[in-house]
């Protein structure tokens, strides 16, 4: 059984979204470490799109289009593809983040390493209709 989400690009969206993959993720029978994998991919992807998204055509406050999460669970791995209307973005071409350092007071900007490290099979392409397709797998054996 796959599992498909709208999500609503909002906080409320992504705390749904984290509760809904871990949930069908513990019934699908993934390992406990696999299914928080899984939340944390969630929450980096989807905060990305919140935090730094631009949105092409998009009426000032208005709220964007929800993305839609599918993710499959087969062979010991999770297999998702995250699929946006945000403008193109790459994650394959974006800079690594610097490590931080205790003097660093910054906050945030690791996100995008850590869903990196963690995937395996990470491709990134456009749909035809236009939009992001982000695809990763989380292998867990």
């Amino acid at each position: 059984m796959s599992l498909r989400l709208e999500i609503p690009i909002s906080l409320a969206g992504l705390a749904a979204a984290q509760d809904a993959a871990e949930a069908w993720a513990e019934g699908q029978g993934v390992p406990p470490r696999g299914a928080l994998r899984l939340r944390l991919v969630v929450e980096e992807l989807i905060a990305n799109l919140i935090e730094h998204a631009a949105w092409p055509g998009l009426a000032p406050g208005a709220a964007p289009p929800a993305a839609r999460l599918d993710c499959e669970w087969e062979a010991g791995a999770l297999r998702l593809v995250l699929r946006d209307a945000a403008a193109p973005f790459d994650p394959l071409t974006a800079p690594e983040a610097a490590p931080p350092s205790l003097q660093d007071d910054r906050v945030g900007g690791l996100g995008l390493a850590l869903v990196r490290r963690m995937s395996t099979d990470l491709a990134y392409g456009r749909d035809p209709g236009g939009g992001n397709s982000t695809r990763l797998t989380l292998r867990l054996t």
